[in-house]
């Protein structure tokens, strides 16, 4: 059974601004607002922004009703698609407006675990100081960072398929997109990762700006994103910050404990649709939450759907 890590008491209310990207995936960003709304006290946030590139009717109206059922929710739409000129431009509008506040940047094909905005939120805690480690991550399976984070765990716990979890950048890597999430959704990974007690955090010299936490030590170093491409130099936001990063040779902490699963990689999307669908992934994220309704009511949870003890120390 994974163990139960105590968070410390807030020694102050930090209101983190979201800001969640999203274009084409009309099927992500419904499993990312469900997984949003069940594993997360919204109210949490001071401001959530949603940028909206580019999307089409259907999934303007989903974004419509969300923003329609909270009072700090703001929907800004922007065309053409694409991070340059149009996305970038009202990320570097929502920068300058709350340079003083803290952000939370998430992407359309993220979904959170239950905890993970406690867990980020006492990662920033504990670099908020630093110099030199200006940007906190979730811990994503399929991601570099999440990568460099499991590879010890990896290689001693998954051995014999060595071959599954090493190689290829993990970006084009569609072997490991296949096997990480076969075993997140069927083998309790996630629950063997945070079983074998990690170290608090992993510091990689780069990030990937799925599901990353910040303030004004980064956006100061980034604004303004580029909203032209220029030969030669970075265009997305992730490029910016990964250049910055290299040149101050700054550093980037992944909290192992904040679980935030990124789905795909665009290179690797189309066959992973084919073997791990979003079906497969939404009844991983329905047996979360039964875990979480079950944990509220006193039970203890081995593996997936799998009631062991009862409060009190009985057997289910």
């Amino acid at each position: 059974m994974s163990k139960i890590v105590a968070l410390r008491p807030n020694r102050d209310t930090i209101r983190p601004v979201l800001m969640l990207l999203t274009s084409h995936r009309i099927d992500c960003i419904l499993l990312c607002l469900r997984s949003l709304e069940r594993f997360t006290n919204l109210e949490r946030f001071k401001k959530i922004y949603i940028i909206a590139n580019a999307v089409s009717p259907d999934h303007a109206a989903i974004l419509h009703r969300f923003m329609h059922t909270r009072t700090n929710v703001e929907v800004i739409h922007c065309s053409p698609r694409g991070l340059v000129p149009a996305v970038n431009a009202v990320q570097n509008e929502i920068l300058v407006r709350h340079i003083d506040d803290v952000i939370i940047k998430m992407d359309e094909d993220v979904f959170v675990a239950p905890l993970w905005l406690e867990h980020l939120l006492e990662g920033y805690r504990a670099h908020r100081i630093s110099k030199d480690i200006p940007i906190v991550s979730a811990l994503s399976p399929v991601s570099p960072p999440g990568r460099f984070a499991l590879g010890r765990y990896l290689k001693a716990e998954h051995a014999a398929e060595r071959a599954m979890f090493e190689g290829e950048v993990v970006e084009e890597n569609w072997v490991y997109h296949r096997w990480m999430w076969e075993k997140v959704t069927g083998e309790n990974f996630v629950e063997g990762w945070l079983g074998s007690n990690p170290q608090p955090y992993f510091y990689p010299g780069f990030a990937t700006i799925n599901c990353v936490i910040y303030d004004r030590r980064l956006i100061e170093a980034v604004l303004p994103l580029p909203t032209e491409k220029v030969l030669g130099s970075p265009c997305s936001d992730e490029m910016t910050v990964n250049s910055v990063m290299h040149a101050r040779k700054w550093k980037n902490a992944v909290v192992s404990r904040a679980i935030a699963h990124h789905y795909s990689f665009s290179k690797c999307e189309e066959y992973l649709r084919a073997h791990v669908p979003l079906d497969t992934v939404w009844l991983y994220l329905q047996d979360l939450w039964r875990q979480e309704q079950l944990k509220a009511q006193g039970f203890g949870v081995k593996r997936l759907g799998e009631v062991v003890t009862m409060a009190g120390g009985g057997r289910g």
